[in-house]
């Protein structure tokens, strides 16, 4: 029987799905919750292309291959995005309470992801 750490990836793939599913059919719902206004085709192409397209193709990818390595590649992957929030709060001035729930979600999937190597 696998243990709860050997399906911590899996479900870090899932969530990961979910949102590429959201940022590829509801963009706005990414965009709003940043403040980010919209105002030509092609930025709404970006934001689908970079949240929804990259977010579902990394995630089917791992679902599919099941491979240690690539739950390591992307649970480095999110561990830079949450370094990047930390370096944008020191840098862009960000509070710290504006990035909480982003920091959860970018730390979350870093950790499901490492997980096997973590624990």
């Amino acid at each position: 029987m696998e243990t709860i750490i050997e399906w911590m990836p899996r479900v870090g793939a899932l969530l990961m799905l979910l949102l590429g599913l959201v940022g590829f059919f509801k963009p706005k719902a990414f965009t709003d919750s940043m403040g980010i206004e919209m105002t030509r085709p092609d930025a709404w192409s970006e934001i689908r292309g970079v949240f929804g397209g990259m977010n579902l193709g990394l995630a089917i990818a791992a679902l599919i291959l099941n491979s240690p390595e690539v739950y390591m590649a992307l649970g480095l992957g999110w561990t830079l995005v949450l370094l990047a929030r930390f370096y944008s709060m020191a840098k862009d001035g960000m509070t710290f309470k504006a990035t909480i729930p982003a920091l959860i979600i970018d730390g979350g999937l870093a950790v499901l992801f490492l997980s096997g190597l973590l624990f």
